[in-house]
């Protein structure tokens, strides 16, 4: 003896060209308003004997039915006349505006600033800094911040008599020191060759950090900033 169960299951298939709401709905950790709210119907629709199922299927390739509901979605956009059923705005969609907000802020801060010159040469950009993962040492902060490790820094704060780099060319900055000095210049031709860099050395500070992270940092270790610091015997 058949069953209606069997004759008639009562069994329903929704389809969507939106990828991302299928895998929305099958990602429980996705708590959207409008993903739960799905759910809740097709435990509804559960109890009752139904069974749900969502399928992905590929826009614009004919299918009749995903012509028409896009054609209709098309036309609700375009009328002034259309009453809204859903108003909510979506916690995710708050939340990144408003880190949009905050980030756009921090830029007009960090470009209005007049401190921090020598970081805004690597990090003209916040959001540059952000998405650059960076492992901190004592040695790529004195770089990236222009603080401490050179003589021309301390004897700013007169912790040191004589600004003069070893070399006896010039002051000792940190731009001396990564770019001029002989000092330096075996560990800078090491870097040079890596980066295949032999022209316009000058300019390249945020390339530097956004193009050639690795080796840049590599550069900066070999540096014996302590010994740098020392009177040339």
């Amino acid at each position: 003896m058949l069953t209606r169960q069997i004759i008639n299951p009562l069994s329903t298939t929704i389809f969507t060209d939106s990828r991302i709401t299928v895998d929305s709905l099958q990602n429980y950790n996705n708590d959207g308003f409008l993903g739960e709210e799905i759910r809740k119907k097709v435990v509804s629709l559960e109890r009752r004997g139904w069974q749900t199922g969502f399928s992905w299927l590929k826009a614009h390739i004919g299918v009749p039915g995903n012509e028409v509901a896009d054609k209709v979605a098309k036309e609700a956009a375009q009328t002034t006349v259309t009453r809204y059923e859903y108003t909510r705005i979506p916690k995710s969609y708050l939340c990144h505006r408003a880190a949009e907000e905050a980030k756009q802020k921090w830029q007009a801060e960090w470009t209005a600033s007049n401190k921090a010159a020598t970081t805004k040469q690597y990090f003209p950009s916040v959001q540059d800094r952000l998405e650059t993962k960076l492992t901190l040492t004592a040695k790529l902060a004195a770089v990236l911040t222009g603080h401490g490790k050179t003589r021309a820094y301390l004897n700013r704060f007169n912790l040191r008599d004589d600004a003069r780099c070893i070399c006896g060319h010039n002051d000792q900055t940190m731009d001396h020191l990564l770019l001029h000095c002989e000092k330096t210049s075996t560990q800078r031709e090491v870097l040079k060759h890596k980066i295949n860099q032999q022209r316009n050395w000058m300019g390249i500070k945020q390339e530097l950090i956004s193009k050639h992270k690795k080796v840049f940092c590599e550069f900066i270790e070999t540096i014996d900033f302590e010994l740098l610091l020392q009177n040339e015997q």
